[in-house]
């Protein structure tokens, strides 16, 4: 199997029929084949082969997207990699994976430890081709994609996928999230995402239309484009859906036609999620996953009640397990290390059976996330095995603090961590942002009314914005170091 060939078939029947709309341009089928075309050649000049691993650092434009499926219609590996990053955090990134080649944007530095091909754009889609495109390699295990899931700091693991892996997310994207031909998909966030670059490459698959709105861009101009640019479904992270109730000051949903809006890469919690049901969409589906394992639940506007604190029901062709600290199968009800399977799942990290060991087992892939499932299938996050604090040993999950203090009207965001504590090994300590002028110690009074005494958190810091992760995602790491260095943080708590 290889990914890239559908694309062909798409250009034949639909030729005319966009595929890729950019703020500048549009490209229609047969011009992003052709593009896909010349992007293979290109690389094929270079001297990649099938089996080599390339590098992607390019912009969220079209050009990415054509050379995204130019590298598996060349047969080789993607290595994707977010442009913003700093030149010593792509190049750690491609001398530990041995890139072959990296493709960056005219004007960027090169890179130290990988040879680099400069993109220009717009890339002329008339151009000839230079020659024969050869046959796409299309072996059953033909490997496809690096997928990075979580920045770049400390040392890098790319869980490898092969096409068959990724034909089976898309099952599932197809099945569960409703992808269609008919689509014109909103993509409003960066490329590099995991979540972008797999629900992107689904539309495409599907011979939809893939409408590029990345960041930056105010909330408002958002809401103007999605309607503008006749999007029947979208893309769109946590934190800017947040920022988008902020923003909606209208009586309805700001999305009235959007027929399926995507949220995944953090958490939305119930709060969050009421608020977007009115004031976005009544369509919205929160989809739990992982760039390594797939697709694991899906919560959609149906799941009311109770169900509406969980993340969702169990998706096609995906089996949940629950373990406990011997790998063996809790009962349903039970919290213990989630770890679940599909043919979407990944194998093993490339190149590194030493960080396979710890998160792959028996097929099995293990996120690092704990929780439990119930009795209907459906699957309850109580926060990650990292993140879980033992205060006096007992197990705190912040997420459930995290949920009190977000039901407060004037907090938008919450993050809740360990911090060292003499008397009970560990001590709970809360972040927050705020819409307006809160008292901290309201908000303690808050985790007090509705939690038990020794998960109220001891300190509650206000700050201007939280720390984030490359991939948009609050850095829990980066609050518990800035709790250990004297500073600003130490002058807001409560």
């Amino acid at each position: 199997m290889n990914l890239a060939n559908i694309l062909r078939h798409h250009a034949r029947r639909r030729p005319g029929h966009p595929a890729v709309v950019a703020r500048d341009r549009t490209w229609n089928w047969r011009q992003f084949n052709h593009a896909v075309d010349l992007a293979a050649l290109r690389l094929i000049g270079r001297g990649v082969k099938s089996g080599d691993v390339v590098g992607l650092a390019l912009g969220d434009t079209p050009e990415h997207l054509a050379f995204l499926f130019g590298i598996a219609r060349a047969g080789a590996i993607i290595l994707p990699m977010d442009k913003r990053w700093t030149e010593a955090e792509k190049e750690r990134v491609v001398i530990h994976f041995g890139a072959r080649l990296t493709l960056i944007d005219k004007g960027d530095p090169l890179l130290q430890g990988s040879p680099c091909e400069a993109v220009e754009f717009p890339m002329n889609v008339e151009a000839p081709l230079t020659g024969p495109v050869p046959e796409s390699p299309a072996a059953d295990d033909q490997r496809l994609l690096l997928s990075l899931s979580s920045g770049t700091t400390g040392r890098p693991k790319g869980p490898c996928l092969t096409h068959a892996n990724m034909y089976h997310r898309f099952l599932i994207y197809h099945i569960t999230l409703t992808f269609t031909e008919h689509d014109r998909f909103a993509c409003a966030s960066p490329m590099y995402f995991s979540g972008s670059r797999g629900f992107t490459m689904c539309a495409l698959h599907c011979g939809a239309t893939v409408v590029l709105l990345p960041p930056p861009v105010s909330p408002k101009k958002l809401i103007a484009e999605v309607k503008d640019y006749g999007c029947t479904n979208a893309f769109i992270v946590p934190t800017i859906i947040r920022r988008l109730i902020d923003a909606h000051e209208g009586d309805g949903p700001c999305f009235p036609d959007l027929r399926v809006l995507i949220s995944t890469g953090a958490a939305l919690f119930p709060e969050d999620r009421e608020l977007a049901l009115k004031k976005i969409t009544p369509n919205i589906i929160n989809f739990y996953g992982s760039a390594e394992g797939g697709g694991i639940s899906a919560l959609t506007a149906a799941h009311g009640g109770a169900k509406s604190r969980s993340a969702g029901a169990i998706v096609y062709g995906t089996d949940v397990r629950v373990l406990d600290p011997d790998y063996k199968e809790l009962p349903r009800g039970q919290i213990g290390r989630i770890s679940y399977r599909s043919q979407g799942t990944a194998k093993e990290f490339f190149n590194d059976p030493e960080a396979s060991l710890s998160a792959f087992r028996e097929g099995w892939y293990l996120p690092g996330d704990l929780g439990y499932v119930d009795e209907d299938g459906f699957v309850y996050v109580t926060g990650r095995e990292k993140d879980m604090i033992i205060r006096g040993g007992a197990n705190v999950y912040p997420n459930e603090i995290e949920s009190v203090l977000l039901t407060h009207a004037e907090v938008a965001e919450a993050a809740v961590v360990g911090a060292p504590s003499v008397e009970f090994g560990e001590e709970i300590v809360a972040f927050v942002t705020t819409r307006g002028a809160v008292d901290p110690a309201r908000l303690r009074d808050l985790c007090v009314s509705q939690l038990a005494p020794y998960k109220v958190p001891k300190v509650i810091n206000v700050l201007g914005e939280m720390p984030r992760t490359n991939v948009g995602k609050i850095d829990k790491q980066r609050l518990r170091v800035d709790l250990a260095a004297p500073g600003p943080v130490a002058e807001k708590q409560s």
